[in-house]
């Protein structure tokens, strides 16, 4: 226990937990028959439509918009923590510690995908299928390779927004971990303050993830809407573009709920860390401001901690009205 206190690096573990048991559940619920049931109702009616392409224009024009916003973070979580006061030893270990994780991550990722697992089933082999099942030009543009590297474009098209964003998760976890020890070390008369100053800090590290994972949940939402186009529209239309929109609204759902949960494993262990340590309850310390309003920026503080944690589910819902 006293490793894991002075390792804070263990707490970049805590935040792939929701996505593990995000695969084990589907894994364990959902069979391979009800899987190829799914897929076979899916693609019937599909075939290439014009509006595929504008649609692919949309999609790349948010990609270059999301890998900026992560680019954005990545500089803001990496200038926080080399602005902490945290020994310059400290802060090499963090970042090595943020980058094992993002290779790890990768690595895993590149192992499931030689699983034949439900969830890799779902998300990405029905999509291929529904592509594949469209013909030419739209077979031909997203399951080829892309530049000759092997890769398809519409492999590129997840695996290029992926890298970025669990790099600016990785970085949040280091950026919120150098946050809570810089709070440490203050003696009594300054360890009250040090860690309101924190708490602060934190909120606001809270609030610029949540608009990543929020941001992640829209692009999610409209890689899995971009199939849509690939239906024939009108009243003579087969049913399987309505049953395609059913099936894309509950697996953006799905991944609106593991980015929330996902953006709670990241900050709950290193506020439960800053609580340890501060000489107030946890909600004192998101008390700031004068004493006269401090009643209000503390509501307005808690408010602010869980809409910020419930906005990439929140935006899921969201889009089930578009």
């Amino acid at each position: 226990m006293h490793w894991l206190a002075g390792h804070s690096e263990w707490r970049l573990l805590v935040g792939v937990v929701p996505a593990v048991l995000a695969v084990l559940t589907v894994e364990l619920l959902v069979g391979p028959e009800v899987v190829e049931f799914l897929v076979g109702r899916l693609v019937q009616g599909v075939e290439a439509q014009p509006r595929f392409a504008r649609g692919m224009i949309m999609m790349s024009a948010l990609t270059v918009g999301y890998v900026a916003l992560c680019l954005a973070l990545l500089a803001y979580y990496c200038g926080g923590v080399g602005a902490s006061p945290l020994p310059a030893d400290r802060k090499r270990r963090l970042a090595v510690a943020a980058v094992a994780a993002w290779i790890g991550f990768h690595a895993v990722l590149a192992g499931l995908g030689a699983v034949d697992l439900q969830l890799y089933s779902i998300a990405y082999d029905s999509v291929v299928r529904i592509y594949e099942q469209a013909g030419g030009p739209v077979a031909a543009a997203m399951t080829g390779d892309a530049w000759s590297l092997g890769v398809s474009r519409h492999l590129i098209s997840i695996l290029l927004p992926v890298a970025f964003g669990v790099a600016a998760v990785c970085a949040g976890s280091c950026h919120a971990a150098a946050i809570v020890e810089g709070a440490r070390g203050r003696d009594d008369g300054e360890r009250g303050q040090a860690a309101r100053d924190a708490a602060d800090r934190l909120v606001h590290s809270l609030v610029a993830m949540s608009a990543l994972l929020v941001a992640s949940t829209l692009l999610l939402t409209l890689y899995f809407r971009l199939p849509q186009a690939l239906y024939a529209a009108g009243e003579a239309a087969p049913a399987g573009g309505a049953e395609y929109v059913d099936f894309a609204n509950v697996v953006s759902i799905f991944w609106g709920i593991v980015m929330t949960l996902t953006l709670v494993a990241v900050y709950a262990p290193h506020a439960v860390a800053l609580r340890s340590h501060a000489p107030v309850p946890l909600g004192e310390l998101l008390q700031q401001g004068a004493e006269t309003s401090a009643l209000y920026s503390g509501a307005a503080k808690k408010a602010e901690v869980v809409v910020s944690a419930l906005a990439p589910l929140l935006a899921a819902l969201t889009t089930q009205l578009l």
